[in-house]
């Protein structure tokens, strides 16, 4: 089993003293008269310039007057980091941390339970969406608040579907609006698909694989599940989740697995204009509404067809969507009658366990879960928002004008999260391989399932067996 033994992370911090050694920035003088808060935060770019901003309204604001400062450092790798340091008895006051990280570190002991806190300040199951409520809850315990949340959707180019207006009719398709069962998204892929004459895809209508972030929960949108919460068993044999990795696998098969891989190849970083949708070589995309961010920075020009953004924010919702050459759809499903099905993921705010300053770390938390900071927040990340209860302003002046896709997904009662795997992490590794390797016609999806799920239950049942024999029920 790989779990993380806390001995060999033990071992770690030595080694690694000096990735746990962050100070203020240059320009940054610590008050002597407040207590300061250190806190780590895994954006960097633009995400993490816009969490500053949210940082220093609480340093100049409620950290003012109740004492507090908060020195923020951003680190691509602060999940390791924390973990590396809470072992240490070094932890950060708040950690930034991934959905998949959450029960791996709290059923490790490593986090700080946050309901009675949260409670106080009347953050309760009402105040939240249920799916971001329920995520950030486990084994009895809250565990962490969001800070920023996603919802995936598709994601297409309606510049590139009308200028093959003429040859989606000709198949049968809607040109003047996103596929709505994965049969219809196959056959606009199809179409949208173009090769030069040797055979190479120069766009793709649709790749699962691209930018495959979400690859590992397609089967929600074929009905299924690849976890039993209430047995705890993996079900990765089950009929929805092959057929969510068969429909993977079609795509290297009728594309052609070396076509499919030489394409990918070839596609350009995620924050770039070579970004693969942003530079319309893939017509249809699975993404979440951050999407938006990288738009307007990286190719503004998808957003700004009749007006600039100055002049387009004055416009109405409605008007506005006429300024894009882009547009937001429900992923369609796999399964008839079955709609609105998202995957709901999120970023956490969490204390770990061995804080200094636990009362003064939830301060902060609690300020970025007030409704007009949250919303401020999320506007700059251009995402929807955690909270059950949103402002007008929030729906008609919101950078995405397509948030109300977003927010009626994450309302939606087929509205799924990460599944509460305490070796989680483990899993995403194995199903991103097995995902690759079913793109590349390496084996078969049966096969390659059945494999993976003799070998995590067993990695479950380990952990599990080594969690009871502590006397810890976090499994």
């Amino acid at each position: 089993m790989k779990a993380i033994k806390w001995s060999f992370i033990l071992l770690i911090v030595v080694a690694t003293a000096g990735l746990l050694a962050f100070g203020p920035r240059a320009n940054e003088s610590l008050p002597k008269d407040r207590v300061v808060i250190d806190y780590w935060e895994k954006w960097t770019g633009n995400e993490e310039a816009q969490m500053r901003v949210i940082v220093d309204d609480f340093n100049n604001t409620v950290g003012a007057q109740k004492g507090i400062y908060v020195r923020y450092v951003s680190s691509s790798t602060i999940n390791q980091k924390t973990l590396v340091a809470t072992a240490g008895g070094v932890p950060p006051d708040i950690a930034g941390l991934f959905d998949v990280n959450l029960v791996q570190f709290a059923s490790m002991g490593a986090l700080e339970p946050l309901e009675d806190m949260a409670r106080e300040r009347g953050i309760t199951a009402s105040y939240y969406k249920p799916v971001y409520w329920n995520g950030c809850n486990y084994n009895g315990h809250l565990w962490a608040l969001i800070s920023t949340p996603t919802v995936v959707a598709l994601h297409y180019n309606t510049r590139i579907f009308h200028e093959n207006a003429a040859a989606l009719r000709a198949a049968g398709l809607d040109p003047d609006r996103a596929p709505q069962t994965i049969d219809e998204l196959d056959a606009y892929a199809r179409v949208l698909t173009t090769r030069e004459p040797g055979g190479r895809v120069i766009r793709a209508g649709f790749l699962p694989m691209e930018p495959n972030w979400y690859v590992n929960y397609t089967c929600y949108w074929f009905g299924g599940s690849f976890w039993d919460a209430q047995t705890r068993r993996f079900t990765l044999t089950s009929p929805p989740v092959v057929k969510s990795y068969e429909w993977i696998q079609s795509y290297a098969s009728w594309l052609g697995k070396d076509a499919m891989s030489d394409f990918r190849n070839g596609v350009g970083n995620f924050d770039s204009p070579q970004n693969a949708f942003l530079a319309g070589t893939v017509a249809m995309e699975m993404q979440g509404p951050f999407l938006a961010n990288f738009i307007y920075n990286r190719k503004p020009s998808m957003s700004t067809v009749l007006w600039t953004k100055d002049v387009e924010m004055k416009k109405s919702p409605a008007e506005r969507l006429r300024n894009y050459e882009w547009a937001v759809a429900p992923f369609p499903t796999a399964v008839p009658g079955l709609k609105d099905v998202a995957y709901c993921g999120f970023d956490v705010l969490a204390i770990p366990r061995d804080s200094k300053h636990k009362k003064e770390a939830f301060e902060f938390i609690a300020y970025v879960n007030r409704q007009d900071v949250m919303e401020k927040l999320n506007k700059l990340h251009c995402k929807n928002s955690p909270l059950a209860k949103v402002s007008d302003d929030f729906l008609n002046n919101h950078p995405n004008p397509y948030i109300r896709v977003f927010e009626r997904l994450a309302r939606s009662p087929h509205a799924q999260t990460v599944p509460q795997i305490p070796i989680m992490p483990e899993v995403v590794d194995d199903l991103n391989s097995l995902s690759q390797r079913v793109s590349l016609l390496q084996i078969t999806p049966q096969q390659g399932l059945a494999e993976l799920q003799v070998r995590l239950q067993a990695q479950y049942d380990e952990f599990a067996r080594q969690q009871r024999a502590r006397g810890s029920t976090a499994y």
